[in-house]
């Protein structure tokens, strides 16, 4: 779902310089960004702000990191807006701009929150540059209307073109997931040759929106957005894609998972600050326009350009054009394993929202078995599963020995905080918030129960594939990077990929959490020490 922008007076550029993972960045305020470049200029329009009534505000840029902006599309909204709806909307969202046949068009949605009676409307103009004298939007009307009746929600539009030339639009949110109509190119509007109501993607009900397609050599690449927009720092929006040689499907991931069932291959996530990533615009195959929560500046929707390279026929996005804060992408995922019989804590259903955390067997780079501790303040942390983008939680809040552990969206409450306590030989007890009870896989499902000192209650911190070591206040970074090799207990050999050792030493390193969201690296003998953040390259 889309959501209004909370402060109207940030649209102005801001000029605050970054550099570390504090720091507030210069981006401008933002949701649902869409980008396009006339003359010397990208211009972006974004989704309004709702408290004070403004209608897809405008900007633009000469080197996409300094924004000015110049006014709204719209005063106020046109009559039929009102007449469908029934209310008169505070704003309008998900802008998708495009230039065809002459024109520059304007894809637009109007809808009443967390419901589907919504409207996609086009705006056209004959240039972008506010000084022109033929510079003026003109209202073209509806394009495409849902009611409570259908399983799609009309807004989110994007427009792309066929190999002949024909634009199609994508577009949904929720409900069934990602549509696509045929659109008449001289119009703008829907077709007639085509009344057929594609389906893209899904996720049975789950959260997903904000399709953007940009085609690429003979494939055809679907990006959207997983999980929750709109909750500040709290969100857990995240960019995937898949593609198909057809540009109305079927989409595939990279691992081959169709995205009507689920399927899409990550290309972002939250890390250093930037939470909440997506909402966003490919443009031109080159770039990538998404917004984002500033932790680091009271969690303002901010707009971010990030450059996109192509790598064995699937999309990489790059660090942001404004500058990057900190080293790596977020924490590095581990596998947890269990000391009493060397099961891993799994989602081995690889399933989103009440999905059980169980022992599993250990299967090799299975993103379902991938765990990362995020920190979240006071020395707690949640534990997010890789797969399902969820955290760990005590089921209900349940306050009892045995009670269900399964995994939820981040609602920053204390059945999903945890901490890793070390106990002896690199083996840590994870510890729940709610009475101290610890995670208990004595039975094969996992719950929680009072500290026993079992195995089946001890795990150790693997961290999966190769990571970035650098200290925790990201002025050191050793230049290459590292994998964990288990060498028995929960101690690791610590080399890269030519077999060198972490900081030169010749030893066995086990691994400790902290209680401010770093680790502890200490050798066998206790002779050495560092302390460390462990990265996502």
């Amino acid at each position: 779902m889309r959501r209004a922008l909370a402060v109207l007076a940030a649209l102005a550029v801001m000029l605050v310089p970054t550099s570390a993972s504090a720091a507030t960045s210069p981006d401008p305020i933002a949701h649902d960004p869409t980008l396009l470049k006339q003359g010397r200029y990208y211009y972006e329009i974004i989704t309004g702000d709702i408290g004070t009534r403004t209608y897809l505000p405008i900007r633009r840029s000469k080197d996409l990191v300094h924004w000015e902006f110049l006014g709204t599309v719209f005063a106020t909204p046109p009559q039929w807006v009102v007449d469908e709806l029934g209310i008169t909307p505070g704003d309008f969202w998900a802008p998708d701009l495009n230039y065809f046949d002459g024109e520059y068009h304007l894809y637009y949605a109007a809808s009443s929150f967390g419901t589907n009676n919504s409207v996609i409307g086009l705006a056209t103009n004959a240039t972008l540059d506010p000084a022109s004298p033929d510079y003026r939007w003109v209202d073209r009307g509806m394009v495409l209307r849902s009611r409570g009746t259908d399983n799609f929600n009309a807004i989110d539009a994007d427009v792309a073109f066929d190999e002949d030339g024909v634009p199609w639009l994508s577009f949904g949110s929720f409900w069934d997931g990602i549509k696509m109509r045929r659109l008449d190119r001289v119009t703008g509007l829907l077709s007639s040759v085509d009344p057929t109501l594609y389906s893209l993607a899904s996720r049975g009900g789950a959260a997903i929106e904000g399709p953007s397609i940009v085609r690429k050599g003979r494939y055809w690449y679907l990006f959207a957005s997983f999980d929750f927009c709109c909750r500040g720092v709290n969100s857990d929006y995240q960019v995937v894609v898949g593609r198909a040689t057809s540009i109305h499907g079927p989409y595939v991931d990279r691992d081959g998972v169709p995205m009507l069932q689920g399927g899409g291959t990550v290309l972002l996530r939250g890390y250093n600050g930037f939470q909440g990533t997506g909402g966003g615009d490919v443009y031109a195959g080159a770039l990538y326009v998404h917004h984002y929560y500033d932790a680091a500046d009271g969690a303002l929707p901010k707009g971010s350009v990030r450059p996109v390279s192509w790598e064995g026929g699937w999309p990489r996005l790059g660090d942001p054009l404004s500058g990057n804060r900190g080293f790596g992408h977020g924490p590095a995922y581990m596998t947890l394993v269990d000391r009493a019989g060397g099961g891993v804590l799994a989602n081995p259903t690889c399933g989103y929202e009440g999905a059980d955390i169980r022992l599993a067997a250990p299967a090799s780079a299975d993103p379902c078995q991938q765990w990362r501790f995020e920190y979240r303040g006071a020395g707690w942390s949640s534990l997010l599963n890789r797969h399902s983008n969820k955290v760990a939680e005590v089921a209900a809040c349940v306050d009892a020995d045995g009670a269900r552990v399964a995994q939820w969206g981040w609602l920053d409450n204390d059945c999903q905080k945890l901490r890793a306590l070390p106990t002896d030989a690199g083996w840590s007890r994870i510890e729940n918030k709610i009475a101290g009870r610890v995670l208990d896989a004595c039975g094969g499902a996992v719950v929680t129960s009072t500290w026993r000192g079992d195995a089946c209650q001890q795990f150790r911190l693997q961290p999966a594939g190769d990571v970035i070591v650098t200290d925790p206040a990201n002025t050191t970074r050793v230049g290459r990077t590292w994998r964990f090799v288990h060498a028995g207990d929960g101690f690791y050999r610590i080399v890269d990929r030519h077999g060198r050792r972490l900081f030169g030493v010749r030893a066995e390193w086990r691994i400790e959490a902290t209680d401010s969201g770093t680790y502890r690296l200490v050798t066998r003998d206790a002779a050495k020490t560092r302390e460390v953040l462990l990265l996502v390259p």
